[in-house]
């Protein structure tokens, strides 16, 4: 069956798409942003990959698409607000008045009159601290060579009917760990009750998630270099955790989200 309407959201949450490097997928995200209609965009976080600019800069034309697909939401007066990251941290410098769609953090309301704590989240990650860059700087490198690794992989183990990805496998052990000893959810959760909020959206840690933790939201964005995984808010006010497999999935997401109004999470 064909829909020929887009889908719908108020508002969308992105973060981690790591433009300039050879792990990021805009292709994919310019397909997503060309069939949905949305009322703002959250940028939380390292859409640009600063360091990479420093030593290859990889840059495609879809790069460039996505880029002029972002200006023109803005230009059709959709609120785009960018939070930057530590991969983007450069600007943080420019957050203030003269312009104001960039910010260190935000405070979102939905339309249900719920408010969330909107941040990157690298600012509770221990391993980001000023003595530990350096150890930081080798282990993203190790992972972008996993992710690499891991492609080549992909394509041996699809060809047996085996869907397996190294660089997942080795997120799931080494940044559960990280994010275990640096107890990343519950220090985002605790800010968001700090702030007296009901929630908190966020990105960081590239692992897609939503749940209640101690009676408070907490969403995590993912990211575009694996998941293709959003946030979004729907136009009741619910939010909804979308991992984009292409348009026929995203289709089939319209249906999944009427049946789920009545038992919705609140």
């Amino acid at each position: 069956m064909k829909i020929s309407r887009k889908q719908t959201f108020r508002t969308l949450f992105i973060s981690d798409l790591h433009l300039g490097t050879k792990l990021s997928r805009p292709e994919e995200l310019l397909e997503f942003l060309q069939h949905v209609e949305i009322q703002k965009l959250y940028l939380v976080g390292d859409i640009f990959d600063v360091r990479t600019f420093k030593r290859k800069l990889r840059w495609s034309t879809e790069c460039t698409e996505l880029i002029g697909k972002i200006m023109e939401l803005a230009k059709k007066k959709i609120e785009v607000v960018y939070i930057p990251g530590n991969h983007d941290r450069e600007l943080r410098k420019l957050a203030g008045p003269a312009f104001p769609g960039i910010r260190l953090d935000d405070i979102h309301r939905t339309c249900e009159g719920k408010s969330y704590l909107v941040l990157h989240g690298d600012e509770f990650d221990g391993m980001l601290r000023e003595k530990l860059m350096f150890l930081y700087a080798v282990g993203d490198w190790s992972y972008d060579l996993a992710v690499v690794v891991s492609k080549v992989l992909n394509s041996l183990t699809r060809k047996v009917g085996v869907d397996w990805s190294l660089s997942k496998y080795l997120k799931s052990k080494v940044k559960r760990v990280i994010q275990t000893l640096n107890n990343f959810e519950k220090l985002v959760v605790h800010e968001a009750r700090r702030r007296m909020v009901d929630g908190v959206i966020c990105g960081h840690i590239h692992t897609p998630e939503l749940k209640i933790i101690g009676g408070m939201t907490y969403a995590n964005c993912g990211c575009w270099t694996e998941t293709c995984s959003a946030v979004v808010e729907h136009i009741d006010g619910h939010l909804e955790m979308l991992e984009f497999k292409g348009i026929k999935e995203l289709r089939k997401m319209l249906g999944r989200h009427k049946k789920r109004k009545k038992g919705r999470l609140k």
